[in-house]
């Protein structure tokens, strides 16, 4: 399926298809919607918000009738040999009404003066059952980090059973009677794909076997499980929060947060890197030298990739396919080449706006001056 060029928005959005989710006990069809940013337009496309600030929140007036109960049934309870800590994330899932009374200050600061009163259960409950799944994987990564055979099955399925619940809560506000605000539905409706999606990439086409441990998984492809889900639900969290206030970040809801600044500098190093070796590969008539680009491409695309916002995976993934299958075939390669390193351009700019990498273009260009 052909894309366009520059764009460094995932152009699985805008409706152009319908992606199924099969979760098993869950099944809906939801549309690939994720973007904060508009359509792509024919050229090169407008950067990120450098602030990753989303628009305030529109609550219109007759949007906003009195709300219907959210309360989906809880999820299963822990099998008794998880962690203590494990079980209170899962108990923290499982009476949301009481959870959200218990948010941490930052999102109780949210829901008490920035949601309306109608959406307040609903958005509790969705924080509340948020935070409790990222508790389990917060166990999950303290017994990854333990110098030993290390059994996360459990863990894995109670992460599994709390976003199965989650999703169930989410789906029934977006395709129930409540009226939702605009903005509100389309960020739930964003949610539930990207939630749905990451499950779906985790528990049944990269790790099959991973909660039941049917098959056994290095430490390292628990890691990489574990950090797919953990990116997925902070940010997802983040994202939930800036529907109602636009200006709060990261930093302000979650502690560990900063190191995801430090996962920014690495993307935009690797990106910079990347580009470099396309712009060799462009120029030159080695093979050997071409094939190490592919093999490059491929190592960035599972280790670093993930990095980018969800938004832009798609477009990369694709970029990265075309770049392969041209080799492969040794049809217009340098032009592909070419365009990728163009799209690779623009896409290191945007990452170059994000707020915790102000600067440091002019630190990078510096450095290259010495």
């Amino acid at each position: 399926m052909g894309f366009p060029r520059n764009d460094v928005s995932d152009t699985t959005a805008d409706n152009e298809f319908v992606v199924e989710i099969d979760l098993g006990e869950l099944d809906w069809s939801t549309p690939a919607r994720w973007e904060e940013s508009p359509p792509p337009a024919a050229q090169t496309p407008a950067p990120e918000s450098a602030s990753n600030e989303t628009p305030a929140p529109e609550f219109e007036s007759n949007e906003t009738p009195a709300p219907q109960a959210v309360n989906p049934p809880p999820p299963p309870p822990p099998p008794s040999d998880l962690p203590e800590a494990a079980e209170l994330a899962a108990e923290s899932t499982a009476a949301p009404g009481q959870a959200a009374r218990e948010l941490p200050p930052a999102f109780a600061e949210i829901v008490t003066s920035r949601v309306p009163v109608n959406l307040r259960e609903l958005i509790s409950a969705t924080f509340a059952r948020l935070l409790g799944t990222l508790g389990t994987l917060a166990v999950i990564e303290d017994t990854l980090t333990q110098p030993r055979a290390v059994s996360t099955g459990p863990l894995f399925e109670d992460v599994r059973a709390q976003s199965a619940a989650l999703l169930a809560q989410i789906t029934e506000a977006v395709s129930g009677g409540t009226r939702l605000p605009r903005r509100v539905h389309e960020v739930l409706d964003g949610m539930r794909f990207v939630i749905g999606h990451e499950l779906t990439k985790v528990f049944r086409q990269e790790f099959p076997g991973l909660a039941d441990e049917s098959r056994a998984y290095k430490r390292a492809d628990l890691s990489r499980a574990y950090g797919l889900l953990h990116n997925c639900l902070q940010q997802t969290a983040v994202t939930l929060a800036q529907a109602f206030n636009p200006r709060v970040t990261g930093e302000q809801l979650f502690e560990d947060y900063r190191a995801k600044v430090q996962n920014s500098f690495t993307l935009y190093h690797e990106l910079h890197s990347l580009l470099q070796r396309v712009s060799t590969a462009e120029g030159s008539s080695g093979i050997l030298l071409k094939h190490s680009l592919v093999r490059h491409l491929e190592h960035f695309r599972e280790e670093t990739m993930h990095f980018l916002f969800y938004r832009d995976w798609g477009a990369f993934a694709r970029y990265v396919d075309d770049v392969k299958h041209a080799f492969e075939a040794m049809e217009d390669f340098e032009l592909v080449l070419h365009e990728f390193a163009q799209y690779l351009s623009t896409l290191i700019h945007h990452v170059g706006m994000r707020e915790a990498l102000r600067g440091v273009q002019a630190h990078a260009a510096e450095d290259a001056g010495e």
